[in-house]
């Protein structure tokens, strides 16, 4: 369903379609149509004149045949309710991050929590590399931001695997890297 503005844009479009082939047809039944100024200069047409402005009746010719209708005040009045509505629910998009920036975290994250047990001087150097491009390509708060996005879902997913498999055999191996996903889940996901 489309929002209440495209809506009454596409009303508006329907009839100034249905206007035009009325025109280019010929004649089979009229019907009145009033175009006005509003208060703001915009040019209106309705099937009724207004009492206060001036207007200028317009000959519609072949409304039947060509689907074009006109709106109700009342329908006007709702779709106007229904697009005020609209934009006091939206709510803005979390911020954008690209996906390179978004996998140069990830892996500074798993980098950072294997020196935590494996202290090697190449995952050093691989965590500063990762530093440096965080700090020349990315925002400065990605590397403090939670997310929620497919990335989060399969470490979770890989860690309830992992925790499935200890329960029946469990290794120490397995143990480091359920303890690893869970530290990456909470320093990266909500």
């Amino acid at each position: 369903m489309l929002p209440a503005h495209n809506q009454a844009f596409l009303l508006l479009c329907l009839f100034c379609l249905g206007v035009m082939v009325a025109g280019i047809t010929a004649p089979i039944n009229a019907a009145e149509v009033y175009r006005w100024k509003d208060d703001s200069g915009k040019i209106v047409y309705g099937d009724k004149p207004p009492n206060d402005k001036p207007s200028t009746p317009v000959t519609v010719k072949n409304t039947e045949n060509t689907g074009a209708q006109f709106a109700t005040t009342g329908q006007v009045k709702k779709l106007e309710r229904d697009a005020q509505k609209g934009r006091r629910a939206t709510r803005s998009p979390p911020p954008r991050t690209d996906g390179h920036c978004r996998s140069y975290v990830s892996q500074l994250n798993r980098v950072e929590i294997f020196l935590e047990h494996t202290n090697t001087p190449r995952d050093q150097l691989k965590a500063r590399d990762l530093r440096k491009l965080i700090k020349k390509e990315c925002s400065r708060k990605l590397l403090t931001q939670k997310f929620d996005d497919s990335q989060c879902k399969r470490y979770r997913k890989s860690l309830t695997k992992t925790e499935i498999f200890l329960e029946h055999t469990p290794s120490p191996r397995d143990e480091f890297k359920a303890r690893d996903l869970r530290i990456q889940i909470a320093r990266e996901c909500r």
